[in-house]
């Protein structure tokens, strides 16, 4: 299977250069080997060039995976291609999140047009909504939608004005909350969103840590900060929950996949070390866990995904 990136930026040979030295960082191998890489470098269906974004169904145990190129595929649950589409006005690195939200419908997050898309599951194009700005309904850089159990939409963003808004289920704004910052409360690059029930996670990507608000937007507490231990994060840029009520946490700086208690904070398993080997890690961005309980790692770097179970 291929694992070479492509558009070898001069920022992208730096972080390559880097490696060695966070793998050293990072300590020793964790995890082990996937039960199943999917995926390669590429334009044909199956194939990616940096993938960042990944949502999944589970009406039908489908998974929707969005690149570089801003192109979405849609796989069955064994990651076998079921079809793909592209976002109109296409931008490259646009879209970063996408998510099913309770109807089946895909939505993503536009992030470098600064808007949200919604499709149906079979990528027929529905709305698009939001424009650049900072007013509400209005985006800078929108990283990730989510929806919570009465309907409300939730969607981050960065970009001189690092906040979340909500919208009612007909797209009325209805609160904000957030600014950037490193204080409680604050964020810098809000990169991923979880709910569970009345309480929201948020992946605060550039401030190294998760924070948690309730669902109406009132600041709980922190977990974690920088560094490479358990209960520690470095960029985290995808956050999921599991099915045993555990985050689970993809960290583009660390190289690694971290099980995490949502209760405590405390780190519990960490999976992946940096590399381009079945069970190492590149850059990973997004992250899912099905209901099979099996984990799907955005692997950006070495463009594929990776299937394991903590």
């Amino acid at each position: 299977m291929v694992t070479i990136v492509p558009l070898m930026t001069p920022w992208r040979r730096a972080a390559f250069i880097l490696l060695p030295i966070i793998l050293f960082l990072s300590g020793c191998g964790r995890g082990g080997k996937p039960e199943a890489v999917w995926l390669e470098t590429g334009v044909a269906p199956g194939e990616v060039v940096y993938p960042r974004g990944i949502a999944y169904s589970a009406s039908d145990d489908t998974f929707y995976v969005v690149d570089h190129t801003a192109r979405i595929q849609h796989f069955d649950h064994d990651g076998r291609p079921l079809g793909e589409w592209r976002t109109p006005s296409m931008l490259v690195e646009s879209p970063e999140g996408l998510v099913v939200d309770p109807d089946g419908n895909l939505w993503a997050a536009d992030s470098h047009l600064s808007r949200i898309i919604e499709y149906s599951h079979t990528g027929k194009l529905l709305r698009i909504f939001g424009s650049y700005g900072f007013g509400p309904g209005q985006f800078v850089l929108p990283t990730a939608v989510q929806f919570d159990s009465r309907g409300r939409m939730f969607v981050s963003e960065y970009g001189d004005h690092d906040r979340i808004q909500v919208f009612d289920k007909k797209l009325h704004f209805l609160f904000q909350f957030g600014s950037f910052g490193r204080g409680d409360g604050q964020f810098i690059r809000p990169e991923a969103m979880a709910i569970d029930g009345d309480t929201l996670y948020v992946a605060d990507a550039c401030n190294h840590r998760i924070d948690v608000f309730t669902t109406d937007g009132k600041w709980l507490r922190n977990i974690g900060h920088c560094g490479s231990g358990l209960g520690e994060f470095r960029f985290p840029y995808g956050i999921a929950l599991d099915n045993e009520g555990h985050l689970i946490v993809s960290e583009f700086g660390n190289s690694r996949v971290q099980l995490v208690d949502m209760k405590t904070g405390k780190g519990l398993k960490i999976w992946g070390t940096p590399g381009y080997a079945p069970g190492e890690l590149a850059y990973p961005w997004g992250v899912i866990c099905d209901k099979h309980d099996r984990v799907i790692v955005v692997d950006s770097g070495n463009n594929r995904l990776q299937v394991f179970r903590f």
